[in-house]
């Protein structure tokens, strides 16, 4: 049961700065057990909290899905408070950011990163069948993404993929943070994911690692889609499905104009030869 909040206490900090509020709300609702997994639009971040929501709910009678995901590893871009909407969840808890608020608060953070070329692509495809705006140029989406580092009319609270690279490799100098690549974890997914676990502190065994790796290959994970619907999307776009895309590492090679390509290459030179995706 939650103490009561004395009516000095409560006058003391209705009268401090909101930012300043918030984080105090924040820091009672945190637990020193949560994990919080941040990275760019579609970096692999379903991917791997489905993988991730196998393991903490020792799921070996697939309760878990690409739909459901979100009841195990729930979802907050841009409202870090709502976590205090889970306090009945068990821990550790695991919690889904793309927009983190208070980052500098979390007690553990996995961060996953990919390749700005396939991300973006992805991303784009995402946003085109959200909207359905068949007519709607790749290089119109990219040059948006690299201007305000969003689009504006869906998303508006992203952060450009460079920056939001680069402030978390910083953090991870001082902060308990985990950085995975996208390319890692499809090169070893079992490997990288093992890591992971070791980094959370949750007990597993070798049985329901590979379970997890073996529900997260992208063919099966189409397969559920499919039959139970895509997370991300309600009513008749999550019947469509669709979030699972290839899956690809460089599918961008083949699907990207050269000229978008090197817009792309262009504007995140710094962070992509830092990570090795360019040279």
């Amino acid at each position: 049961m939650e103490k009561a909040t004395s009516p000095i206490k409560s006058a003391i900090k209705a009268a401090l700065p909101e930012r300043i509020r918030n984080r105090i709300t924040l820091h009672r609702a945190l637990r020193k057990s949560d994990v919080f997994l941040v990275g760019h639009p579609k970096s692999g971040n379903t991917w791997l909290a489905f993988m991730l929501a196998v393991l903490i709910e020792n799921d070996r009678d697939e309760q878990v899905n690409i739909s459901n995901v979100g009841e195990f590893v729930p979802t907050i871009h841009n409202r870090d408070l709502s976590i205090s909407r889970y306090r009945d969840r068990h821990s550790p808890r695991i919690f889904r950011t793309e927009a983190p608020i208070y980052p500098q608060a979390y007690p553990k953070t996995i961060y996953i990163v990919r390749d700005p070329r396939a991300a973006l692509l992805s991303y784009y495809h995402h946003c085109v069948h959200d909207t359905r705006r068949t007519d709607w140029p790749i290089s119109e989406f990219v040059d948006e993404m690299i201007d305000t580092g969003c689009i504006k009319s869906l998303e508006p609270h992203l952060v450009r993929w460079d920056r939001q690279v680069e402030a978390w490799l910083d953090r991870a100098r001082h902060q308990p943070v985990s950085m995975v690549k996208y390319e890692d974890l499809k090169g070893d997914c079992l490997g990288a994911l093992r890591k992971l676990v070791d980094f959370i502190g949750l007990d597993h065994d070798a049985s329901l690692l590979q379970l997890a790796v073996e529900r997260g290959d992208f063919s099966r994970m189409r397969k559920d889609e499919q039959r139970y619907g895509a997370e991300s999307y309600s009513g008749e776009k999550g019947e469509r499905g669709f979030f699972v895309r290839k899956g690809k590492v460089d599918s961008w090679k083949e699907e990207m104009p050269a000229e978008v390509v090197k817009k792309i290459e262009t504007a995140f030179y710094p962070v992509m030869k830092k990570l090795g995706y360019i040279s």
